[in-house]
């Protein structure tokens, strides 16, 4: 197999995303999602010296399109891309991350801020973190807001990519991060009690990883409200999770 046919392949993967499209859509709007990828992908083929950058360009087109439906799909087009080529991404990671982060912050679809966030869970994980940039904040900001959300996978994607925030906040936004962590930290109890087995579990791994972020002020000589609430958060460690407690204790976190 030659690269040129070997990229026409992945461009192929990338971009022929309809085969997913539930069938639940009406018929019109199934057939015209389908069509538009259709010729893109037709086109491509004759094409096989075609850079993976033009397929992001197509991508970035269809990110920003009224349609919600085409918006979706874009951002599960930049996930595949992130897993076929990710030294793609690595290369173009502001106008990826750019596109992810409009998508996150998406004004009317749950479906697009939900991809959204999986991909970003993707991407991060192949750049590790590197060169976010203000990017951090954006994410992180949006991520925390949907930690309390009703429907479970957006709860569930929302604990997974915070924690993953936690390991790349850095020195750089260590601060900013830890600030975020302490607004957060009533969620984090509450949802380790979620009602979803998978949401609870996500939130305990995250929990973890944001752990470092929770130590105590020692210069404290006085019970200030700070002190309270960590009392609170003992004794309800204490009587759920233990484990977590021994963690905190064996890392000098409480």
């Amino acid at each position: 197999m030659t690269v040129s046919s070997s990229m026409d392949q992945r461009q192929r993967r990338i971009l022929g995303q309809p085969l997913s499209i539930p069938t639940s859509q009406p018929k019109q709007k199934r057939t015209s999602l389908i069509s538009f990828f259709s010729k893109v992908s037709w086109k491509l083929r004759f094409q096989k010296r075609e850079p993976l950058k033009n397929v992001l360009f197509i991508l970035a087109e269809r990110a920003r399109d009224p349609n919600a439906n085409k918006r979706h799909m874009a951002m599960r087009g930049l996930g595949t891309m992130a897993r076929e080529a990710p030294d793609k991404v690595r290369k173009h990671k502001k106008i990826v991350l750019d596109l992810l982060v409009y998508g996150l912050y998406d004004p009317v679809s749950l479906e697009v801020i939900h991809e959204s966030m999986k991909t970003l869970t993707v991407v991060l994980g192949k750049i590790q973190g590197k060169g976010l940039g203000s990017f951090f904040i954006d994410i992180t900001l949006q991520t925390r807001t949907l930690l309390d959300d009703e429907n479970d996978s957006l709860r569930y994607s929302a604990f997974v990519l915070f924690g993953q925030l936690a390991a790349f906040a850095g020195r750089k936004w260590k601060k900013f991060f830890t600030g975020q962590v302490k607004q957060t930290r009533d969620s984090l109890l509450i949802h380790l009690q979620d009602r979803n087995p998978q949401v609870a579990k996500a939130c305990k791994t995250t929990f973890r990883a944001c752990s470092p972020y929770l130590k105590l002020r020692k210069e404290y000589s006085f019970q200030s409200e700070e002190d309270q609430r960590n009392t609170k958060l003992y004794r309800q460690l204490s009587h759920y999770h233990p484990e977590i407690l021994q963690f905190f204790y064996a890392n000098k976190i409480l």
